[in-house]
């Protein structure tokens, strides 16, 4: 079990609480926190609860972390969980339930919410949305790491995390793992809490950052950017329908003409919400009618984070610096 920290202490004592409330056997449950150069006291905390700890000398993100995690480690298979996230008490049981088949190499468990507010309940529902698509398939190209599993020799095969990425380093590593071949596994059944974004603003910036590292993603793996087991296609029609209408709205002090394509992009965008429209009024009735407008704003901000990804792309900086030599990780 590896948790990477960097000023977690207070969502950390929750995690490791609810860690150590696993049905597994007493012993059985390897515990790795890497602390990241905190400053908030999260090292002391882990420190005082008697889990192996690695300190870092200085701030190196959450990739370099979770490798030097994965170099400690002694378990066969890598359990991943951050900070801000509370296990079920089934959750390393479920996870490791599909590692029961050799041909598995990996496993991606479930978020869950208890909070009530719009902002974050519509966020939950972004999860069921994809969830529902993963469940269809045998096998999966994405995980994240607030709730995944590897085999320890396949993770240190192809290198761990690329330590570039300050985001999305998880789902560049799946996709690495799934056009290699490896086989990935959804159970959601394995379940972590965690707190979404509870104000839209906090939301939407959220949804920049993912939008320009998943972009970095997409452009070292491109036929992801066409089709991949998460994402669903319509969400990636919105994201190019607003980047086009804010290239139009940007054109139209030339033109009055693209003031009307600005606005058809637009409407065009909002016909597509239709989809996720229909299954928040089957998952949360009394929220769809805001589904057309928070979507047009997330797609606002993914593109957004898209362009600011484009940019970074065309400078290079999206080129796997390669494996072994990943800062932190090691060869096997």
């Amino acid at each position: 079990m590896i948790i990477p920290v960097h000023n977690d202490a207070t969502t950390l004592t929750r995690c490791l609480d609810t860690l150590s409330a696993q049905a597994v056997a007493p012993g059985e449950l390897e515990v790795i926190v890497v602390d990241d150069a905190s400053t908030d006291g999260s090292l002391e905390v882990a420190r005082a609860r008697g889990v192996r700890v690695v300190a870092l000398p200085a701030r190196q993100g959450p990739a370099a972390a979770r490798n030097a995690g994965a170099v400690e480690a002694r378990s066969a298979v890598l359990l991943f969980i951050d900070a801000d996230c509370e296990a079920a008490p089934e959750w390393c049981r479920e996870m490791l339930r599909p590692l029961a088949d050799a041909d598995i190499c990996g496993v991606y468990g479930a978020y869950r919410s208890r909070q009530t507010g719009c902002v974050a309940r519509l966020a939950q529902a972004e999860f069921e949305e994809r969830y529902a698509r993963l469940e269809r398939r045998e096998s999966i190209d994405f995980f994240a790491t607030h709730s995944t599993g590897i085999r320890r020799s396949i993770f240190q095969q192809v290198g761990g995390f690329r330590t570039d990425l300050r985001g999305n380093e998880d789902v560049e590593l799946a996709f690495r793992l799934s056009q290699a071949g490896y086989r990935l596994a959804f159970a959601p059944r394995a379940v972590v809490y965690h707190e979404h974004p509870n104000t839209l603003r906090s939301y939407l910036r959220t949804k920049v950052s993912r939008g320009y590292w998943r972009t970095l993603a997409y452009a070292a793996h491109p036929g992801k950017a066409v089709e991949d087991a998460y994402t669903p296609p319509w969400l990636k029609l919105q994201v190019a329908g607003m980047v086009l209408a804010a290239v139009m709205l940007a054109l139209s002090v030339l033109d009055a003409t693209f003031w009307l394509l600005f606005v058809l992009m637009v409407s065009a965008v909002l016909l597509t919400t239709w989809p996720f429209t229909l299954f928040v009024r089957r998952t949360h009735p009394n929220l769809a009618f805001v589904v057309p407008l928070f979507s047009l704003a997330r797609s606002a901000a993914l593109g957004l984070g898209v362009l600011a990804g484009l940019i970074a792309v065309a400078r290079g900086k999206h080129e796997d610096p390669g494996a072994p030599g990943r800062q932190g990780m090691k060869p096997s």
